[in-house]
This record gives structure tokens, C-alpha cells and sequence, in this order.
């Protein structure tokens, strides 16, 4: 015997149908979120990239600041020369942009100078040095004599080009320069 069915007794095909379409749904909200998630993090990971290689350049003209030679300075606008102290004497240095990429040059190596590119996409450099008098000065020794004694600190402005935007983003480094320290 076979018992008779009642009007409730299973799904009708608007039910299905219904069910199938939230189903879609959610599906494609769920695939929209994680691309975007995908996207925000490749971004992500490339501005991480560009803020690391910007600390390490930093770092690199940090370190050679620190050790810096303050009676061989030679500061042009844009170009900053140097002797740098070094475990076989005094190295020079000199740190200049370059087919749009900040390179550190260092001489005396024996077999010439070597160039070393410490920032890509940057197009332009800007250097200015404190004297004792607390003036900033874009030339080096001073053109008018102005000053003597050595230079307090070093300032580097410098702007970057952004793939994502129109406009150069600028970033600006003050080192304190050992020459300064100690007054």
C-alpha cells in the first residue's frame, strides 16, 4: 500500500529555484571579496616593497653620513661630495641623481669609481647643510664665505615617482652629522 501524499510533503520547483538563485548570490558576492582582498593585497605588497627600498637607501646614506670627513664637503644642490672615514684611510663619496635614480658613487677603490643605484624612479634630489649659525645653505663651503666651521646636519628632499599617480611624492631625511655633535 502506498500512502498518499500531502500537499507538504516535498519541494516545489519555485523553491528549488529560489533556493538556487540566493545560492548564486552569495556565491558571487563571496568570489567579489575575495578578489578585491586579492587586488589590496598586491598593492599592498608593491607600496611595502617601495617604502623597504626607500629605508634602505636612507640607511646606506645614514651610515656613510655618520662617518663623514667634515673638512671634505662639498655640497652643490643636487650633488653631495664627501670623504668618508674608512679602515684603510678616507673613502670619497658622492651621491647624485641619475637617469631618474639616486646612485651612490664611491671612489677610491683602487680600480676607479663604483657606482651603486640606491633609489629607482626618483626625479629629483635636493641637499641642503645646517651651519653652527643655524642657516641652511644649498652650497658647500659657503659661495659668500658666510660661515665657518663645520656643518650640523644634512637635509635630503627627494621626489619619487608613483606608478599609481600624476603627482611625485616627496620625501624628506635630516641626518645629524658627527662634525655637529658635541659643540
Amino acid at each position: 500500500m502506498t500512502r498518499a501524499r500531502t500537499g507538504d510533503a516535498g519541494l516545489s520547483l519555485v523553491e528549488v529555484l529560489v533556493s538556487l538563485a540566493i545560492f548564486a548570490v552569495i556565491g558571487v558576492a563571496g568570489l567579489a571579496i575575495l578578489n578585491t582582498v586579492a587586488r589590496t593585497g598586491e598593492r599592498t605588497e608593491g607600496r611595502l616593497e617601495r617604502l623597504a627600498e626607500i629605508d634602505r637607501a636612507f640607511l646606506i646614506i645614514r651610515r656613510d653620513l655618520a662617518q663623514i670627513a667634515p673638512s671634505e664637503i662639498t655640497l652643490d644642490g643636487d650633488v653631495l661630495v664627501f670623504r668618508r672615514a674608512n679602515a684603510d684611510g678616507r673613502v670619497a663619496l658622492a651621491f647624485r641623481i641619475e637617469d631618474t635614480t639616486l646612485t651612490r658613487r664611491v671612489g677610491d677603490t683602487g680600480s676607479g669609481p663604483v657606482d651603486q643605484h640606491l633609489l629607482s624612479q626618483t626625479t629629483a634630489a635636493q641637499w641642503r647643510l645646517l651651519d653652527g649659525s643655524q642657516d641652511w645653505h644649498t652650497l658647500w663651503p659657503p659661495a659668500d664665505g658666510s660661515t665657518t666651521g663645520r656643518p650640523l646636519a644634512a637635509e635630503l628632499t627627494l621626489k619619487l615617482r608613483r606608478a599609481d599617480a600624476d603627482m611625485p611624492e616627496v620625501v624628506t631625511r635630516l641626518f645629524p652629522l658627527p662634525a655637529g655633535q658635541g659643540r
